[in-house]
């Protein structure tokens, strides 16, 4: 099975080709998995009401660094011949609306690339080690996983890898993925709800909102502006948000208790750990450090805060 490669001349040709189907960075979307969107502004999207996604330094510095992990990802594995620059979209050739734009496509060493890849290779960076895991394993965040897998089905190949580096450490780690019985049944169910999903573009029926900021956003958007009226809403919805905003209130209220109490053992440590002797558990650190002033709108003054210390980071 070879995958069809759809040809695009300009930036606005692949932007319209993307946009008639879910490629492999918005099935995590439609599955409500990403940390970046969500279906209902993917949705809004997708019908042209709602702009791309605003770039970021973020994403700028992702594809500034793709060629430098692509790069290291071939010195590990001298063998494979790794071609490709991310721009090349790719269509299933039994469901023209799966779509994959790989980072790389890896072919085996000979030096013609005529014939099938062998597998895929996705280049990240990342600031943390959250939901990797080690070096040559298969565990990666699950928006990830949704990305390769859904990459290798419509290049028909058993093998995705993901390079990563990450930015804290400067150091690199790849991660294999294989089509293996439970990568099948991700598939299956992933295949289902990208239709789902199509079909309610086709039908004018846009999902659910739910709570993710692109939601929030995608609203703000539709309704940019403020009519002098009222709209009604029903109780049980009135009553779900009073009871959520008494929640977020008491939440904060045993958060800042709980800080107060650190803060009262930790004295002028900059961290707190906790757990047993041989394995401690760092929980928070002190951060004391000036803002200088800043014309009118800032005076100078002393920043003081307790930030909650992510599992990996150590003193």
């Amino acid at each position: 099975m070879t995958a069809v490669l759809i040809p695009t001349g300009s930036e606005a040709e692949w932007l319209d080709a993307r946009r008639r189907g879910i490629t492999a960075s918005e099935i995590a979307v439609v599955m409500g998995l990403s940390p970046y969107s969500s279906p209902y502004a993917l949705y809004h999207q997708k019908l042209g009401v709602l702009p791309a996604q605003d770039d970021n330094d973020a994403m700028a510095l992702g594809r500034y660094l793709e060629a430098y992990v692509a790069d290291r990802f071939e010195d590990r594995y001298p063998a494979f011949n790794v071609t490709g620059d991310g721009r090349r979209l790719f269509a299933h050739p039994e469901r023209p609306w799966q779509l994959a734009t790989p980072d790389r496509t890896i072919y085996d060493d000979a030096s013609e690339t005529w014939c099938d890849p062998i597998a895929v290779l996705e280049c990240k960076t990342d600031a943390s080690y959250d939901g990797w895991g080690d070096d040559g394993t298969d565990r990666i965040p699950v928006h990830y996983r949704c990305q390769v897998l859904w990459q290798m089905d419509v290049l028909g190949v058993q093998t995705g890898f993901v390079a990563c580096l990450f930015l804290h450490s400067r150091k690199l780690r790849v991660y294999e993925v294989t089509m293996d019985g439970d990568a099948k049944d991700d598939l299956d169910l992933m295949r289902r709800e990208a239709w789902a999903f199509l079909k309610r573009i086709y039908g004018r029926n846009p999902p659910d909102v739910d709570w993710r900021p692109a939601t929030t956003g995608t609203l703000k958007h539709l309704h940019p502006s403020v009519e002098d009226r009222s709209e009604f809403i029903p109780r049980g919805l009135a009553a779900r948000y009073r009871a959520a905003c008494k929640a977020v209130k008491a939440a904060e209220r045993r958060r800042d208790l709980a800080a107060n109490q650190i803060r009262a053992r930790m004295g002028a440590a900059r961290f707190v750990h906790s757990g047993s002797r041989g394995t401690p558990q760092v929980i928070a650190r002190r951060d004391v450090y000036d803002l200088p002033e800043k014309t009118i709108t800032r005076k100078a003054a002393t920043v003081d805060r307790l930030v909650a210390v992510k599992p990996k980071e150590t003193p």
